[in-house]
């Protein structure tokens, strides 16, 4: 028979297996004194349409994306945002851009083109104006930190396309560039939010202003003009702003758009305009603005390679074309 005071050292073991057994379990069920924080998981995204991003590719790697545009001019909206069709104009161009990493939190970018052009009987292939540039880092996205990845994007147009002594015949079909350089900064900014899971929302913000320099023309030009026409253009600066964004509805497949706003001021000409049939011939334009949307949806194999296909076209503008685009590009990062 057990007694409460006996001293037996089997009674004693037993009763401490018990209690550090019970005392093991009730630890088990008990929730953690600190929560441990799941890791993030890295998105795969092409990026939208027509809004950059705002980081810079890093020191020796690069990424190289080849666009497609399939575009029909169908219309021009007047001073009165008010639209009216016009013959149609098309457009098959072909743009690749390349960007290279540099020391110092730099990149470089290359954006050459070509298209073909067509409207009623008149067709040419043509090699567009070459866009170059670099980027500056300004400030790279932190966890837990609300300022956006932001960089300051330097931008030149090198006119190595036809813009003067045109073909009247061709309609412009044989135009390819518009003669000036144009200079133009940017400050470009995205940013990463986390909703679990794969899902991401990644907004980005764009605005650019341009300073084109003049252009001298001869003849009939991107500009207008025509028989013994001979001067300066000077094209009018140009402010742009874009919103783009990003949601991802799994680790493959992503929705993305883009919202784009473009105003332009006068551009003049000084010079001899020249006449055709007695009728002086018209140089230059008034300003003009305009609203565009590119909806579209991505597919990444991976975060080094994806495809993004969708539509671009404007919405309202004034003294400006209405057009619709098809675009397709395929990205790859190394």
């Amino acid at each position: 028979m057990f007694h409460p005071h006996s001293k037996s050292p089997v009674a004693l073991f037993l009763l401490t297996t018990c209690v550090l057994h019970f005392s093991t379990s009730l630890s088990a069920n008990l929730p953690p004194s600190q929560p441990v924080e799941q890791e993030m998981p890295s998105p795969w995204f092409t990026g939208p349409l027509l809004t950059p991003a705002g980081n810079v590719i890093p020191d020796g790697h690069y990424n190289i994306e080849p666009y497609q545009y399939a575009t029909t001019n169908y219309g021009i909206y007047n001073s009165h945002w008010n639209s009216h069709g016009t013959p149609k104009f098309y457009n098959i161009n072909t743009q690749v851009s390349l960007q290279f990493g540099l020391p110092c939190q730099f990149d470089i970018v290359f954006n050459p083109s070509w298209a073909w052009n067509h409207t009623e009987k008149a067709s040419h292939w043509v090699l567009n104006d070459l866009n170059l540039g670099f980027d500056y880092q300004l400030w790279k996205f932190k966890k837990r930190q609300w300022w956006p990845t932001t960089k300051l994007a330097i931008r030149a147009n090198m006119p190595i396309g036809k813009y003067q002594k045109l073909n009247p015949k061709s309609q412009t079909t044989d135009s390819g560039g518009f003669g000036s350089w144009t200079p133009s900064v940017a400050i470009v900014m995205s940013h990463l939010f986390w909703w679990g899971g794969h899902i991401f929302f990644a907004p980005r913000f764009n605005i650019q202003y341009a300073f084109p320099t003049p252009v001298h023309v001869k003849g009939y030009n991107a500009y207008g003009g025509g028989h013994h026409t001979r001067g300066t253009v000077f094209p009018g600066q140009s402010l742009q702003v874009q919103l783009g964004y990003e949601v991802s509805l799994s680790q493959n497949w992503v929705i993305a758009g883009d919202i784009q706003y473009v105003h332009s001021n006068k551009t003049r000409f000084k010079g001899r305009k020249g006449s055709t049939g007695g009728i002086p011939n018209s140089v230059g334009g008034p300003s003009s603005e305009s609203f565009s949307l590119a909806p579209a949806i991505e597919y990444n194999w991976s975060n080094n390679y994806g495809i993004i296909a969708g539509a671009w076209f404007t919405v309202a503008g004034r003294n400006t074309v209405e057009f619709a685009s098809g675009v397709i590009a395929f990205n790859i990062y190394q």
